[in-house]
């Protein structure tokens, strides 16, 4: 009992530190991620720094199956989490991908997607800032608010899904590529297919020529 005892005394400041980490994680980390990326982040994180390692050595399929994604989705969601700058890898052909798991606070700039510090005291988080306005922007008031109504109440395993069925579709338009078309366009394929969820046959109605539109210039894009 007594060592026992100690071993707890010698790991509690170890796990106060990873409670505070995954704290600040879950709070001013994950909300500012999309879905695929949060569920990926947030599964490495458990992996290397859940076991006192900045590090984690995983196969993408094994890391696939961990985190209950598609191969194309995790790959789009690590470029994300690459290029802002929250993960490294090294890659071995014939073996484990090494994933660096880096905290956002720990970093000598704080990364651009994350906002100021006075905003993280709001409760809701803005919405994922990209360069181009989404489609529902162009919805009437009401039926914008409605669809972020009816959005926001999707459970996350269905938004998942979504994000997951949207990768496979623009993947096959980029001729298999998951990381050939731009954020703006997967939230847009996303948005697509939560509004044909959440939307009656009227409303559809109106609004499908700017699906249809984005879906037009997606396809000149990669005609060229």
């Amino acid at each position: 009992m007594e060592q026992n005892s100690r071993a707890e005394e010698q790991l509690a400041p170890s796990w106060g530190e990873f409670l505070r980490d995954y704290q600040r994680l879950m709070d001013e980390v994950l909300p500012y991620l999309p879905v695929a990326e949060q569920v990926l982040y947030h599964r490495l994180f458990r992996l290397s720094h859940g076991r006192r390692s900045p590090y984690v050595q995983c196969r993408y399929d094994e890391l696939a199956r961990l985190c209950g994604l598609s191969l194309r989705t995790l790959q789009r969601a690590l470029k994300g989490l690459k290029q802002k700058q929250v993960v490294k890898t090294v890659w071995q052909s014939h073996g484990a991908t090494t994933f660096t798991v880096r905290l956002p606070w720990e970093l000598a700039r704080k990364p651009a997607f994350l906002p100021r510090q006075e905003r993280l005291l709001v409760p809701s988080p803005p919405r994922f800032a990209l360069a181009t306005p989404p489609v529902y922007d162009a919805f009437t008031p009401e039926d914008r608010e409605l669809f972020l109504t009816c959005k926001r109440s999707l459970s996350p395993e269905r938004l998942n899904a979504f994000t997951e069925e949207a990768v496979e579709w623009l993947s096959a338009q980029a001729h298999g590529d998951p990381t050939a078309f731009s954020d703006e366009r997967l939230r847009d394929k996303v948005d697509e297919f939560v509004f044909h969820e959440v939307f009656g046959p009227d409303r559809r109605e109106r609004y499908e020529p700017l699906f249809r539109h984005v879906d037009a210039a997606l396809a000149d894009v990669n005609s060229d």
